[in-house]
Formats: C-alpha cells, sequence, structure tokens
C-alpha cells in the first residue's frame, strides 16, 4: 500500500514539474519569437507621428484611385475643378518659376499637369492651368492629351494677393492659400567664385535639387552648380574620381577640384528630358520672384549676343507669335553611360572643362562633335508672349 502510494506521488510530482516546465519554456519560446533585442525598448516605443517626414504610397491608393472615376480630359474647366476642390486648404509651391505640380491617373491614363501663378501675371488676375498624358511607356501613342488655359476673372478665378509670397485663389467658393518659395538670392557660402565669374541666381528645381547659375564674363558662358547648403534630395553615387551620378536623378557632376570641390552639372539623362519629368533639368526653373534682383535677362544677352532685343526681362522671346521662353540649358545629355564617360573624356581634355560642359567642343581624340542642350532653345510657355512694350518686360 505504501509503496502504491509513494508510486503514485511520484507520478503527480513528475506531472507537476512537466506542467511548469512547459509553461516556462512556452514563455521563454514566446519570448524569443516575438520579442527581438531590445524588446523592452520597443514595447515602450511611441507610433511614428502622424506627419512623419517620409512619402509613404500605398499600392491600395494607386490601384483604388485609377478605377471608376470618368473625367472629360478636354474640357479644361472640369479638369481644373477636379484638381483645385481637391488641393488642401493650403500649399506650398517650391519650384522658382512658380509651377504648382501634380499627378492624376484617369480613365486609364496618367496625366500631368500644373497650375501656375507666374510672376508678372498673377498680379494682374492671370493663373495659368496646363496639363498632358504622361508617356510612361512606349505605347502611349500619339495623340496625347495636351490642354491649357489662363484662368482670369471672367472665369471665376479671383487672385488675391495677401503679400509678394501669398496669394489666396478662389473658384466656385471655394479658396485656396498659395504660399510660394521665399528664396533669398544669397551668392553661395560653401565655394568662391574663381576669378571672372559672376553669380547670378539661386534657384530652386521641381527635382528638388537647388542651384546656382554662374557667369563666365571672360568667355561669356553660363554653367549650373549644385546648391549643398540644401538638404539634397537625392544620394550622389561616385561613379569616377571626379564624377557623381544622382541615384534618382541621372543628374552628372563634375567636382571642381580647383574651386573648393563644388559640384558642377554635366549631363543630364535623355531618358527624363524627353518624357519632360522631373528630372528634365534646371533649364525651367529660374528665380522669377527675384527678376528685378538678378537682372538674367541681361546675363542671357551677355551669353548669346543674338538674344539682344528679343528677350524681356524674364527671359521671354518677344518677337515670336508662340510663347517661349529662354531654355537655359548649358549641360550635356546622355542617353547610356558609356555616352556619358565619352564626353566626360572629352570635358577632361579641355583647357576650359566649364566652357566646354556649356558650348560644346569638337573633341580632335574623338572627332566627336560635342553639343551641350542647344540654348537658347525656345520652349512652350501656356501663356502669350509678352509685348516689347509691357509694363512688366
Amino acid at each position: 500500500m505504501n509503496s502504491l502510494i509513494q508510486t503514485t506521488h511520484r507520478k503527480a510530482s513528475i506531472i507537476i514539474f512537466t506542467v511548469i516546465c512547459g509553461v516556462v519554456l512556452s514563455t521563454i519560446t514566446s519570448a524569443c519569437i516575438d520579442r527581438p533585442k531590445d524588446s523592452d525598448q520597443l514595447v515602450n516605443m511611441s507610433e511614428p507621428p502622424a506627419e512623419a517626414d517620409t512619402l509613404l504610397i500605398l499600392n491600395q491608393d494607386w490601384i483604388e484611385g485609377q478605377a471608376s472615376y470618368s473625367l472629360d480630359l478636354d474640357n479644361v474647366d472640369e479638369v481644373f475643378w477636379h484638381v483645385f476642390s481637391r488641393l488642401p486648404e493650403n500649399v506650398i509651391v517650391y519650384p522658382s518659376e512658380n509651377y504648382f505640380y501634380f499627378k492624376l491617373f484617369v480613365n486609364g491614363k496618367q496625366i500631368w499637369g500644373n497650375i501656375r501663378l507666374a510672376a508678372g501675371r498673377r498680379e494682374n488676375g492671370v493663373l495659368s492651368f496646363a496639363y498632358f498624358e504622361y508617356r510612361e511607356s512606349p505605347y502611349v501613342y500619339e495623340p496625347r492629351v495636351r490642354k491649357s488655359k489662363y484662368f482670369t476673372d471672367a472665369d471665376g478665378v479671383i487672385i488675391d494677393e495677401l503679400d509678394a509670397f501669398t496669394f489666396d485663389v478662389r473658384y466656385n467658393q471655394r479658396t485656396v492659400t498659395f504660399n510660394l518659395n521665399k528664396l533669398p538670392q544669397d551668392p553661395p557660402k560653401l565655394f568662391a567664385l574663381a576669378p571672372n565669374e559672376e553669380f547670378v541666381m539661386k534657384t530652386y528645381d521641381e527635382s528638388g535639387y537647388q542651384f546656382f547659375l554662374i557667369y563666365n564674363n571672360k568667355l561669356r558662358y553660363l554653367f549650373w552648380v549644385l546648391n549643398e547648403e540644401a538638404e539634397l534630395p537625392d544620394a550622389l553615387q561616385q561613379v569616377q574620381a571626379d564624377l557623381y551620378v544622382g541615384r534618382r536623378s541621372g543628374f552628372a557632376f563634375m567636382l571642381d577640384k580647383e574651386n573648393d570641390d563644388r559640384k558642377i552639372l554635366v549631363a543630364i539623362r535623355g531618358a527624363n528630358a524627353t518624357v519632360n519629368n522631373y528630372y528634365d533639368g534646371p533649364f525651367d526653373q529660374l528665380a522669377d520672384n527675384y527678376v528685378d534682383e538678378t537682372n538674367v535677362s541681361e546675363y542671357l544677352i551677355k551669353a548669346i549676343p543674338s538674344l539682344e532685343n528679343r528677350i524681356d526681362k524674364y527671359g521671354y522671346y518677344t518677337d515670336k507669335e508662340e510663347s517661349s521662353r529662354v531654355a537655359v540649358s548649358p549641360y550635356f545629355v546622355y542617353f547610356s553611360d558609356a555616352e556619358l564617360a565619352q564626353f566626360m573624356g572629352a570635358v577632361r581634355r579641355a583647357e576650359d572643362p566649364k566652357f566646354v560642359i556649356s558650348k560644346g567642343i569638337l573633341d580632335r581624340r574623338s572627332g566627336i562633335t560635342y553639343v551641350p542642350t542647344p540654348y537658347p532653345t525656345p520652349y512652350p510657355t501656356p501663356y502669350k508672349t509678352p509685348s516689347p512694350n509691357s509694363s512688366d518686360d
């Protein structure tokens, strides 16, 4: 009997021990699986703020946003209201030519466009609106959607100037405040200008890059320098000892070792230029809000004497029926890494590399004539060309 009792107690003890071990082991295993190192910190970690400074785009929104809505893309007024009615009450216009860009997915198309409060026009109550079908693949055949219109009070658009950089736009009983970019025209601080160089302006591109436009008064050419005083919206990849390329933008910069290691814009990717995306180069984002301070037209004429008496103070042509503007594009366009490397060889062999970047050269070693993006190349603008006698020219 005593033997039976002892056996029973022994079994009960084993069962209890097994249960306890099982519970402890389960807890330890769960902790190891579910909680990484520093788990105490993770448990107490607060959620990131709702307005975290990253851009999160959800595939769900992208799919649902291009599903069933029908919009008449030939009706500019309808498209304008569709966009305007969906803007927040306050928007910030970063690009220095005052374009507020947007993308719209509708009717099986990707539409890119902008609302613009152009300097010299917004004061007269003129707002420009333009959009086009973005060529996201080779199968976006012509004809593509391309529409624009100048909205004024006759269309029900009222522009109220709150100050030089803040404008209320009213339309259909809705008001949106446009905050333009205050971009003081201070000369570069991280590098000194070389002899014979003049600072022209500081600009803010739609790519998020910021640039300095510099003029060489001896050889009369313009060139762009990266503004590294501002936060860079891209990661620069060093591909050669003196060549950096933006991982996203494809902007190619030459390290100017003789001038405080400043980075000179050498070239842009042709794949970006041909589709007119945000990485098509800084040619179309001059500091329009500071035109009377920069006197940019004087520098354009110095660099390109044929522009004398043909442009206004902003650089718009006054002798063309179609509205167009001087494209300040003194840089090369490349369509392959090999093409960029070959051009850089010609640049390095030149007595003045910046002149070659700006004006081009016949490279005797390769026999190739390099021509930068031709300028002054007229590029279309969404409003009429001002007359030479206009008060704002």
